[in-house]
């Protein structure tokens, strides 16, 4: 049965939320933005979600969005909203959570900004990304990764037909994960596909060699729907190369890497201005990834160290110190909230980055122990951040300044860079 509904705002995960008709309750309806009227229709059994059928009455931010998969796709959720729309909400949730915000910094590009794409394979040699719990949306064109990336999905598709590749649980194919430098022209491929043993992997790789610098081939056992999994072999290269505020970066196959790194740029430049370092400090990098932000502050410091959970983003992390010539970069293997408590030394400035369940409550007490001056609060989910910086304030810290920026145009997720000064109080004047 059909309801209307008018769109008065967002939930948590920027679906659009409207008030039932008999004002007892409230639909979740996914691609609907604040002012829209709608014709809907319940599609949960707790009939709590539903699917637009009908724009009765577009909101006045709704736009004509240029890819023809928009409100269909799960992977740009708010491109038919206006792009200074999107901007405007994503502050105001930043300026409900902590109060004064900077203003939003803009993405450089809203479209062919990322430099990874994680592709599902579907029935009927179909390869795309997910239309909710309704399988996988067989896109012809993605406005997110490159047109270069556009032929290489139809070639894949032509491949996987020519070879009668069919996808996982019938056949063996589950994802494909490209991932391109933006500054430095190169491209590499991960197949993944499930236990089977026979794979044409060098038929691959000889089909799609004059496009790419490597293929890898990786088998997820998992029935997770993931695009991780443990390398068979590789083809070419494990890795592409890219560059990132000044510095060039080898980033290996399955490896974590800033997704929009234009926009990347902005963020170190802003954690750079936040930390003001003027040389002599020593500054501790938590969840350090592959280095880009330790490293780029390398110049301005004395010394830093990075912490970081996976033993071969560490190695890499050196690795990638060692292209550059940076000499005063260590890193340091092993979980923060196991590896982090048992540093001594003095500290002068922190940056955390942590993932997006944020810090485990080891760290902060470590960090409230150590009291350094200047503490950086990387997030790319302000909710746990703001959770965080409660934890802190038992320490004496403050929020000093309040940076968004726009990682990912067309999608509900922000990120928030915090500065995080001590101030007097009777609990921590004395220290």
């Amino acid at each position: 049965m059909l309801e209307t509904v008018v769109i008065g705002s967002f939930n948590d995960k920027g679906k659009g939320l409207g008030e039932r008709a008999n004002k007892t309750s409230r639909l979740t309806v996914p691609f609907a933005y604040p002012g829209d009227r709608l014709e809907v229709i319940v599609t949960s059994r707790n009939k709590k979600l539903a699917e637009i059928i009908e724009i009765v009455e577009p909101s006045p931010d709704r736009i004509t969005p240029p890819c023809p998969y928009a409100g269909h796709c799960g992977g740009c959720p708010w491109q038919g909203l206006s792009y200074q729309a999107q901007l405007k909400y994503k502050e105001e949730l930043n300026k409900q959570l902590f109060g004064e915000s900077e203003p939003i910094v803009p993405s450089p590009k809203q479209y062919f900004f990322r430099n990874r794409m994680d592709y599902a394979f579907g029935p009927n040699f179909t390869l795309g990304l997910r239309r909710g719990r309704s399988g996988i949306l067989d896109l012809e064109k993605c406005l997110l990764l490159s047109e270069k990336s556009n032929l290489l999905m139809a070639r894949l598709k032509a491949f996987a037909i020519k070879h009668d590749l069919k996808s996982h649980p019938e056949g063996l194919l589950r994802h494909a994960v490209i991932r391109e430098g933006k500054k430095v022209s190169n491209a590499i491929l991960n197949i993944l596909t499930n236990e089977s043993p026979v794979f044409p992997f060098d038929e691959l790789w000889q089909e799609l060699q004059d496009d790419l610098a490597g293929i890898s081939w990786s088998i997820n056992r998992s029935p997770a729907d993931l695009s991780v999994g443990e390398v068979q072999g590789t083809r070419g290269r494990d890795h592409y190369f890219d560059e990132l505020g000044g510095l060039r970066f080898k980033i290996p196959v399955q490896s974590f890497f800033q997704t929009n790194p234009e926009q990347a740029e902005r963020l170190l430049m802003t954690v750079a201005e936040l930390l003001n370092l003027q040389g002599g400090e020593t500054l501790l990098d938590l969840y350090s990834g592959t280095g880009s932000i330790g490293l780029s502050l390398a110049a301005k410091a004395k010394t830093v160290i990075g912490f970081e959970e996976d033993p071969r983003a560490t190695a890499l992390s050196i690795e990638n110190a060692s292209l550059n010539g940076i000499g005063n970069y260590s890193a340091i293997a092993g979980r923060a909230e196991e590896a982090f408590p048992a540093f001594e030394g003095k500290v002068d400035a922190v940056v955390v980055d942590p993932p997006r369940p944020g810090l485990h409550k080891k760290v902060i007490r470590k960090l409230g122990e150590l009291r350094p001056e200047k503490l950086v609060y990387v997030s790319c989910n302000p909710r746990t951040q703001k959770t965080d910086v409660e934890a802190f304030k038992e320490f004496g810290y403050r929020i000093n300044r309040c940076q968004p920026l726009d990682m990912f145009p067309h999608t509900p997720h922000i990120e928030n860079v915090l500065l995080l000064t001590r101030r007097a109080t009777p609990n921590n004047s004395r220290q």
